[in-house]
């Protein structure tokens, strides 16, 4: 989980995360996508997204409630709510969304160098009036992860690397079929 326990290159805590992806084959709200989010405590981040071919913005906030702790096996108890792209009978729908997941990085595997940090919760999603499973598993190998994700209608894909401390960027692979980039300033 990105947050403001994390630091930018220079050593500071982040307090914003600048976000954009582009996915050819999707239709115009979800085709391209821009989010700003804002860290206003260390457990506390407020932003907006905006989805310029559709002309349409949303509110962001994710709530950290419980920090995780890299010694023991507590995870890490994240809350909050986005508008999210979803697929139900392969018609695209957006909606909000309201979610709860736990998360843990699991001890490093020193012999290849990589880090799991798997998470799992579930989703209320408006649109659709349920409540829907959401999970994932996310491998870390220095300067590259690979994330899987099961949103709660369809699985992603994302191979990302960190082009310099703030800046990263992801080969996306949406509902494991339309294929898209995303890039990410921390700052």
């Amino acid at each position: 989980m990105s947050g403001a326990s994390e630091q930018t290159a220079e050593g500071n805590p982040i307090k914003g995360v600048i976000s954009s992806r582009w996915i050819p084959e999707k239709g115009d709200a979800g085709k391209i996508y821009g989010s700003v989010s804002f860290w206003l405590t260390q457990d506390f981040s407020l932003g907006a997204d905006y989805r310029p071919l559709a002309d349409k913005a949303g509110i962001t906030a994710t709530w950290r409630a419980l920090s995780e702790n890299p010694d023991s096996w507590k995870p890490a108890i994240i809350l909050g709510t986005s508008v999210d792209d979803f697929r139900v009978d392969d018609r695209e729908i957006q909606s909000r969304a309201f979610f709860g997941t736990l998360s843990k990085a699991l001890p490093k595997i020193d012999a290849l160098n990589l880090t799991l940090s798997p998470y799992a919760g579930a989703a209320y999603i408006d649109e659709l009036d349920e409540l829907r499973p959401v999970g994932g598993l996310t491998l870390r190998h220095e300067s590259f992860s690979l994330m899987v994700q099961y949103s709660g209608t369809d699985t992603h894909l994302s191979l990302s690397r960190k082009i310099s401390g703030n800046l990263g960027a992801s080969f996306i692979l949406w509902g494991m079929e339309m294929p898209g980039v995303a890039l990410r300033w921390r700052f």
